[in-house]
């Protein structure tokens, strides 16, 4: 902002601290009010930019967990009952839901269960890597220890009954000498006594690891055989206690720690993607604003401040300050404009002066006029 004198003579406009020191204090309220306004308006921009940023953060997330996250349990458990009337004991276990399940119910042969019917029920998203292990709980018997090595085939299943995939793993009771059976009878025997402890041990074999979830053949069993050795006889096939199949889902660290703290992991993801976004917008912007593609804060805030005052419909009126014939930046553009020759006379010649030149007219709303002398 520059100041002009009577004769048209341009001097630059004192800056805050001269006027401060040289006790200026229109020129101070001026340059306060007009600092106040900038930053009024660019924290009401930034605080726009940082809401609408938020929201875009909020839809980030949520979008990222439902794409990430799955849905459903981390791990399930279902029990396996063997059947012995064949040579091989077999048990066939369903990981479906109640709903799944009652839905495929409605077909009387699953060979007629349709595609459309087969892929909504699924247990697992489809991508979704997940393992499963088979647990079997046998007593310390002497007939088990001399079972010896025995074969337990697992197969994964469709709601059709049709095999995903298939693995074999050998298993065996492990044998404990009669001294260290005896010793740990001797200290467990109160337990025993008391039914707390049992004379079991369960061995858990990892049947499948890694295994992806398909699109169209969706995981819905699993059915496991337990063959004895070769040769071995009826007397090779091991007494069980109980079994049961357990299926978990394989996820990275990340994801557990999204799967197991939804709210912590949500809040967290919030408040970072937040504070990129905000971080790229203000990068973003200052190499516009460098570059000239928008306009630098203080001059928008300028501009902001212009429109507000010509929305109104009257016109600014600009601090004016007495002193040695000095008016203020608003007489600039009626310089610049080129003031008439009446104006000029009248200013040489000692007559009525008039300031912030708003129109042609002395009796206008803005104008203010001021008599005196003019100095010799």
């Amino acid at each position: 902002m520059n100041r002009t004198y009577r004769g048209g003579s341009v001097t630059p406009d004192p800056s805050l601290f001269t006027a401060v020191m040289e006790g200026q204090w229109e020129i101070v309220r001026e340059k306060l009010l007009a600092l106040a306004t900038t930053a009024a308006i660019m924290t009401a921009v930034a605080i726009s930019v940082s809401i609408l940023l938020l929201f875009l953060s909020l839809a980030l997330v949520v979008v990222f967990r439902i794409l990430v996250v799955p849905t459903t349990p981390a791990s399930t458990r279902q029990e396996l009952v063997f059947d012995y009337v064949p040579a091989a004991p077999t048990a066939v276990s369903s990981f479906l839901g109640a709903k799944e399940t009652k839905a495929l119910a409605l077909y009387d042969n699953p060979k007629l269960i349709t595609d459309a019917a087969l892929t909504s029920s699924r247990v697992l998203t489809p991508g979704q890597r997940f393992d499963v292990s088979v647990s079997l709980t046998l007593p310390e018997t002497r007939h088990n220890v001399d079972a010896g090595v025995f074969q337990v085939r697992a197969e994964l299943l469709t709601a059709r009954g049709e095999v995903i995939a298939n693995a074999t793993r050998p298993a065996m009771l492990a044998h404990t000498g009669t001294e260290v059976r005896l010793l740990r009878l001797l200290v467990s025997w109160p337990l025993h006594a008391l039914g707390l402890v049992e004379e079991v041990r369960t061995v858990t074999l990892p049947m499948f690891e890694g295994v992806g979830e398909r699109l169209t053949r969706p995981f819905a069993g699993v059915r496991v055989t337990v063959v004895p050795r070769a040769g071995g006889g009826p007397n090779a096939v091991p007494q069980m206690w109980r079994a049961h199949a357990d299926l978990r889902m394989d996820m990275s660290a990340l994801t557990r720690f999204l799967y197991h703290y939804p709210a912590s992991s949500f809040a967290v993801m919030v408040l970072v993607t937040w504070g990129y976004l905000c971080a790229a917008a203000l990068l973003v912007f200052a190499a516009a604003a460098a570059a000239g593609v928008v306009r630098v804060p203080t001059s928008f805030a300028g501009e902001v401040v212009r429109r507000a005052s010509a929305a109104d419909g009257k016109q600014r009126l600009d601090p004016f300050f007495d002193g040695m014939g000095l008016t203020t930046s608003s007489d600039d553009e009626a310089v610049s404009a080129g003031p008439t020759p009446s104006r000029l006379s009248a200013d040489s010649e000692g007559g009525e002066t008039t300031t912030n030149g708003g129109g042609g007219g002395g009796g206008g709303e803005g104008l203010r006029q001021r008599r005196g002398r003019d100095f010799e």
